[in-house]
């Protein structure tokens, strides 16, 4: 079997990591979608209206608000530009996300990845869940806050898949 490396560092571009402004699930949800918009990894008010749609419909399965501070909302559409796209949120305030501990959430990985690109969603899935872990991020999320904080930890990520 061969391996791969999968760079966290390929699919999250400067404009992807930004600070959140909004406290509630549904409206960071906007937010985030809205921002994918305006990075043209969403094509128009259509893709962006209905990406936001199956963001909610995924909650509405259960919270990807995992725990300590931290949600990894998804969905594969074929309406996006690449083939996949990491988006990142932050919020010192912190956003009522009905995370799993029932804690605020201050750190949002949103995966964007085309219905036909394979186990990659899986694999970026994966690296999040690994970086969060190498990094101690659900303890010490204070120290993510900031943009640079999330670009060097990103920087450095690369996972076999």
């Amino acid at each position: 079997m061969t391996h791969t490396l999968l760079c966290l560092r390929e699919y999250v571009p400067e404009g992807n990591i930004f600070e959140l402004k909004q406290t509630g699930k549904t409206e960071v949800l906007r937010e985030i979608t809205d921002r994918a918009r305006t990075l043209s990894i969403l094509p128009d008010d259509r893709a962006t209206s209905d990406v936001f749609n199956q963001l909610l419909k995924r909650e509405q399965l259960g919270s990807t608000g995992i725990v300590n501070g931290i949600a990894i909302p998804h969905c594969k559409t074929d309406l996006i530009h690449p083939d996949m796209s990491i988006l990142i949120g932050y919020s010192s305030l912190g956003i009522e996300f009905e995370a799993h501990d029932g804690n605020p959430v201050f750190l949002i990985f949103t995966v964007l990845t085309r219905k036909k690109s394979g186990t990659i969603h899986l694999a970026a899935l994966a690296a999040i869940s690994r970086m969060i872990s190498k990094y101690g991020l659900s303890t010490h999320i204070s120290d993510y806050l900031k943009p640079e904080a999330i670009r060097r930890i990103i920087d450095e990520c690369e996972y076999e898949i």
